[in-house]
């Protein structure tokens, strides 16, 4: 009887056999840095998989040591089901997580240092209710207060806002900087600036658009009104006992620079790190990212993605 390694080796190689000379490069390439761009129907799927079967098959990293990291469910599901196509049960013991349960899990194994245990998941209603709270509390002369219509119409605008805030790793202070630097340079920008000269009106040729300039500002105004209740909305989550999938990452990401021991155990842990769908990562994704490959200098990555196909761009990916 064949055994279960030359079956699934065999199969393995069947599966280099049908990959194209691109994508065999890209496999073959074992170490240091990999950038692999493939467009949609490219089978990224396919040379991830393969490559930590190289990995595996040609290397002395055992499958723990590997770091595959998915950006949904559906994706960590799929490259499972193919990465056991080719390696078989070994497959189950390949780290596979979205960057959500890849925190999860670490916030699991170190409870006695994060003490999340008494917090619960912020349900829709309880989101709802937390918004409507904030902007009830908002005095009468904040930027985002209405009096007539829809009193609630910016809650969707700051739960968007607070949620990309999170992701991209944005302080309230940056943002304060990045308003101010882009107001002062709008009147050299060539939208604000006139390029005919209109004499009936008054207007020279390089005069700004003051209008324009002005409502700008009177926007930049609101958003800033938005981000400075940033903090009143922490607040009301930790009063709440409360929290979302993106402060799992927030929590990681202050724990790696807080406690160096905490990041070296993850940082030698894995010896190989994949990541699929790469263009669509956050700011704060890419920021544990940089935490697990800053302890090699050269550091065997390897991330897969499209640079034109940004599927999640609402949901905070940045090019």
């Amino acid at each position: 009887m064949q055994s279960a390694y030359h079956k699934y080796n065999a199969k393995f190689q069947e599966a280099l056999l049908n990959l194209n000379p691109q994508q065999l490069a890209a496999v073959n390439q074992m170490d240091g840095p990999v950038l692999v761009i493939a467009g949609p129907g490219t089978g990224k799927t396919q040379i991830l998989a393969a490559r930590i079967g190289k990995i595996l098959t040609e290397t002395d990293a055992h499958p723990h040591e590997i770091l595959c990291l998915t950006y949904t469910d559906a994706g960590a599901v799929a490259m499972r089901k193919r990465l056991f196509d080719f390696i078989g049960p070994d497959a189950y013991r390949v780290n596979i997580y979205t960057f959500h349960a890849f925190c999860n899990e670490m916030i699991q194994e170190n409870l006695d240092y994060f003490g999340k245990i008494n917090l619960e998941p912020l349900s829709d209603l309880d989101s709802a209710m937390l918004f409507r709270e904030l902007v009830d509390e908002f005095p009468n002369d904040h930027g985002l207060k209405r009096f007539t219509g829809d009193v609630y119409y910016e809650v969707p605008r700051l739960k968007s806002l607070f949620s990309t805030m999170k992701r991209e790793g944005w302080g309230i202070s940056m943002i304060q900087k990045a308003v101010s630097d882009y107001l002062a340079d709008l009147p050299s920008r060539d939208e604000f600036v006139y390029k005919r000269a209109n004499p009936k009106a008054g207007i020279k040729i390089g005069d700004p658009k003051q209008r324009d300039i002005d409502a700008v500002t009177e926007r930049m105004k609101s958003l800033l009104a938005a981000v400075n209740e940033y903090d009143r909305y922490a607040a009301k989550m930790k009063e709440r006992g409360r929290y979302d999938y993106d402060d799992m990452i927030i929590w990681v990401l202050k724990a790696f620079n807080d406690n160096p021991e905490i990041l070296r155990t993850y940082q030698e842990r894995y010896q190989y790190i994949l990541v699929d769908e790469f263009q669509d990562t956050s700011g704060s994704q890419n920021e544990l990212l940089k935490f697990l490959l800053s302890y090699w200098d050269t550091p065997n990555v390897f991330v897969v993605g499209d640079d034109d196909q940004s599927i999640f761009k609402f949901q905070g990916a940045n090019m």
